[in-house]
């Protein structure tokens, strides 16, 4: 449901104290995948493992028709950058998480609305599209219109499809992390990649990615990455001011905080200190022209 920004809105600005600098989490997050035509506009489909793949689309398909407002393919300038504009207070009621398959799908069914409620107004004020994702939760491999993702990798989100993809099994048995902050985090940095689709910005970063080489094509992929995690951070406190635990919203924090190309053998994340700013940026800060990575200095996206 559409909310017109005209009244008075109330953002939320998150007090986390301080937010651990680095924990050793070892992960090769997903890169962004350049917006082009799907190459089938069939459903994914999962290969032959013994894990299940749930997906609730009942419950993420809007039964509204979708708005007339289309991205703009720009970057630094892009129109989602409205000042003052940020994430909005959204009371989220969470069911009770376990790492199981089915489980996890409730808890991402259950927080997707509140997303997207967090983050209407903003989107309308710039007159984008909010049309909301959908999310597989799988614990088997899965090809997606993005590719082959195994078990063992990631979550990823597809703008091919509009689908944020959350391999159930990575988080608790590679890393062995239980905490459900943990899996919200990585839920909202990929809702994050979303907001770029809508916002046109995922489409120019594919576009500057494709004629972009070496170093220069993993400073815009760190770019884009980067803004993920702070619209990650602009969304942990607007659910931290509506009522979602700190025993949650922390471990979100701290895990994000940690996470950087000190664990991977590819320089296109950020390094540990730079996500641990960036995600920090958003959560007290909570406004969309603080998460503009693509204006920042290269050493702030190093």
């Amino acid at each position: 449901m559409g909310i017109v920004l005209a009244a008075v809105t109330v953002f939320g600005i998150g007090t986390v104290g301080a937010v651990a600098a680095s924990i050793s989490a070892n992960r090769a997050e997903e890169r962004s995948y350049q917006q082009t035509a799907p190459s089938s506009s069939a459903e994914p489909t999962t290969s032959e493992t013994t894990s299940e793949t749930t997906t609730s689309e009942e419950t993420t398909t809007s039964e509204e028709p979708s708005s007339t407002a289309q991205p703009v393919l720009k970057l630094g300038d892009n129109p989602i950058n409205v000042d003052g504009s940020g994430a909005v207070t959204t009371p989220c009621p969470l069911p009770a998480f376990d790492t199981d398959v089915a489980a996890q799908d409730a808890f991402y069914q259950a927080a997707l609305p509140c997303l997207m409620r967090a983050w209407e107004p903003a989107l309308e004020q710039a007159n984008l599209p909010t049309d909301m994702p959908r999310v597989v939760t799988t614990g088997s491999d899965i090809t997606t219109p993005c590719g082959l993702r195994t078990w063992d990798q990631t979550a990823l989100y597809c703008p091919q499809d509009n689908t944020i993809y959350m391999t159930a099994r990575y988080y608790s048995e590679v890393e062995g992390r239980t905490e459900a902050g943990v899996f919200l985090g990585q839920f909202a940095h990929e809702f994050g990649h979303a907001l770029q689709r809508l916002s046109g910005i995922n489409a120019a970063y594919g576009q500057a990615s494709a004629t972009a080489q070496g170093d220069a094509g993993l400073e815009l992929t760190r770019r884009s990455e980067l803004q993920a995690t702070c619209f990650e951070g602009m969304t942990l406190a607007a659910l931290q001011n509506g009522g979602v635990s700190d025993e949650i919203i922390f471990p979100a924090l701290r895990d994000s905080a940690g996470r950087g190309d000190e664990n991977s053998d590819v320089d296109d994340h950020g390094s540990i200190q730079t996500n641990s700013t960036w995600v920090q940026q958003g959560f007290t800060k909570n406004r969309v022209t603080q998460c503009n990575t693509w204006l920042s200095p290269s050493s702030d996206v190093d």
